[in-house]
């Protein structure tokens, strides 16, 4: 029977503080104001009801979706942005044929690597989509020169939406920076959207808030499964529910044949290691080595996010 590989998302880091201490330790957007952004954290604290389905529908994914964004090096305010594209909907789509947690539109995920045909779309790929956009988005970090303000209204508005309005702008006599240029409506309430929960993240009791508490340890694994094994093997090996299991790889589906190479499932800790355990060959993977510190790369990155 073909072998499978158990690769953690990360290595444990229990915290007495929670998840929630771990992330806010590397936000790097979360000190801009604007009066957008006011306007926006104020709407967020009248209702925590939202921000406790957030915590609820991300708690699965928050700690392995915190360890991919340290290892890309990239800032943790990256995090927020599933939180606002989808609200961790692992099955959204949206009229513009975006699709997934990170609302990927099918020309951009194919560009950074995702599998997208008729029989298997990898933008519902947790683990596949999660390294497309974060490829994405250190893109546009870059093509942007650090600034994350318009590297995050890139990934809503396009690229070249958000070059042409920094040219108009820069050619009117203005500074170019987000706040000066014209963008869609959508866009223009995305990015201070995506400040707010920065700022609310990083000091929820300042603004009279407590958010859900979730564990700093891994509640996900992934394993890489032989392009041989049928999904509804991996399932029952699982020990899941299928719901359960659909709800974690929705990309995956009994009537569905994955991708023609090995692919991904991710799994609790345990159901990923009973199905490791289960089959020939399968072995544990190192855990990977956090990339992301409050350093002078981060501080590099978050130089040029100007400040209204």
């Amino acid at each position: 029977m073909p072998s499978l590989r158990l690769v953690k998302s990360s290595p444990d880091r229990p915290g007495r503080d929670g998840l929630w201490q771990h992330i806010r330790q590397h936000l790097v957007l979360d000190d801009i104001r604007h009066e957008a952004v006011d306007a926006e954290i104020e709407s967020i604290a009248r209702n925590p009801a939202y921000l406790d389905v957030l915590a609820r529908r991300g708690e699965p994914f928050l700690h392995y979706l915190a360890s991919e964004i340290e290892r890309k090096g990239l800032p943790m305010d990256v995090l927020v942005v599933p939180m606002v594209e989808s609200a961790f909907d692992t099955q959204a789509l949206s009229s513009r044929d975006a699709a997934g947690l990170w609302q990927i539109v099918r020309s951009t995920g194919e560009e950074h690597g995702l599998t997208v045909d008729q029989s298997y779309d990898g933008r519902y790929d947790i683990h596949a989509s999660t390294s497309a956009a974060l490829s994405y988005l250190k893109h546009l970090g870059t093509v942007f020169k650090g600034d994350w303000l318009l590297a995050l209204a890139a990934y809503n508005a396009g690229e070249g939406a958000v070059q042409r309005a920094v040219a108009a702008s820069l050619k009117a006599g203005r500074d170019g920076d987000f706040w000066a240029l014209d963008l869609p409506a959508e866009t223009r309430a995305y990015v201070p959207r995506i400040l707010a929960l920065s700022s609310i993240i990083a000091n929820p009791e300042g603004y009279g808030v407590k958010l859900r508490n979730i564990q700093d340890k891994p509640y996900l694994a992934r394993v890489e499964v032989d392009s041989k094994v049928r999904v509804a093997e991996v399932v029952a090996g699982s020990g899941l529910p299928e719901q359960e299991f659909f709800k974690m790889n929705p990309a995956l589906r009994p009537d569905v044949r994955p991708p023609k190479r090995s692919y991904d499932v991710l799994l609790p800790v345990e159901s990923a290691a009973i199905l490791a355990s289960s089959l020939d060959g399968a072995k544990l993977g190192p855990s990977r080595k956090s990339a992301g510190k409050r350093g002078a790369a981060l501080s590099a990155l978050s130089r040029n996010a100007r400040h209204g």
